[in-house]
């Protein structure tokens, strides 16, 4: 199991974020936070802000697991449990811009 989350871990990890940077907007922590419910729910993975309200309720691990990092960065929990590559691929369909740099943990 190691394996595989060392894995994962390294094949979803895209540390590259200017292009996103130009392109999409910017966040606070802070905005993010006011999205902490079921009807609207965001997170930020890897410095990035995902609008994951369309899918909360068809997470295998269930709507309640998602509500714990609703409004918050989920990069912990995200890679501390392994993703499937289409997991890791799906990310893109509800990505919705990036944190602010002085928000940021991982791209300063």
């Amino acid at each position: 199991m190691d394996f595989l989350r060392r894995f994962t871990r390294q094949i979803s990890f895209k540390p590259s974020q200017s292009l996103h940077e130009e392109i999409l907007p910017q966040f606070t922590l802070k905005e993010v936070a006011a999205h902490c419910t079921i009807e609207s729910c965001w997170m930020v993975i890897r410095d990035k802000v995902y609008d994951f309200t369309e899918f909360i309720e068809y997470h295998p691990g269930g709507y309640e697991l998602m509500l714990e990092y609703a409004g918050a960065d989920a990069t912990n929990a995200f890679d501390e449990k392994p993703h499937t590559i289409e997991a890791n691929d799906m990310l893109d369909k509800y990505l919705i811009g990036v944190l602010v740099k002085q928000d940021r943990m991982i791209t300063k």
